[in-house]
């Protein structure tokens, strides 16, 4: 889970997570939620239950969510339009429909914000982890995993979508699973997708 204070003060949620008593008193300390954002049609199992937590929240969902979860298709689908668009640019991933992704980048900070388009495997004490990891290719560097490279079904559309990030002054890489990535975070986003020019094998 991410959280933006926004310039009124009021917290932007991605990608909320089960929320504990405690961690929903943290939550409130740091002030009122505002908007609540299932950011792809994966990231969503605890996104009612946040909701529900905080009733005055306003709650988005990813293109296509609707379908796999009803119970949400009275909610707003994520646009370029959103009220909060001129503070975390959005950036939908064309070509990858398994999760209709929408990319953040919030510009005061520097923060590139993803749920599942690119992973990051740190060091960890699990051997299976590890090996995973190096098996995805997303082991102690930022890319996109070898499973979610076979999902794509538009690669020049993933591109084209891609290719506004690539612009970006970005300084960090803030994932939804395990690493934040923070040095070279620019050329570490390249090299990430530089496998998209390539020629198809």
């Amino acid at each position: 889970m991410t959280l933006v204070r926004l310039a009124d003060g009021g917290l932007w949620v991605h990608s909320p997570i089960r929320l504990s008593d405690a961690l929903r008193e943290e939550v409130a300390r740091l002030g009122e939620v505002r908007y609540v954002v299932a950011p792809n049609k994966g990231h969503h199992l605890f996104f009612s239950a946040f909701l529900a937590a905080f009733p005055h929240a306003q709650g988005w969902i990813a293109p296509g969510l609707a379908e796999k979860r009803p119970d949400l298709a009275h909610l707003p689908v994520l646009r370029d339009d959103t009220p909060w668009a001129s503070e975390l640019v959005p950036q939908f991933i064309e070509g990858l429909p398994l999760l209709n992704e929408t990319v953040w980048f919030h510009a005061p900070s520097g923060s590139l914000i993803l749920t599942d388009l690119l992973f990051c495997v740190g060091p960890n004490p699990s051997w299976l982890v590890r090996t995973l990891g190096r098996l995805l290719g997303i082991y102690g560097k930022l890319g996109m995993s070898a499973t979610m490279k076979l999902a794509v079904k538009d690669r020049a559309a993933l591109a084209a979508s891609v290719a506004p990030l690539l612009r970006l002054p970005v300084g960090r890489v803030i994932l939804a699973h395990d690493q934040i990535v923070v040095d070279d975070a620019k050329v570490q986003l390249s090299s990430a997708f530089a496998w998209l020019s390539t020629a198809p094998r």
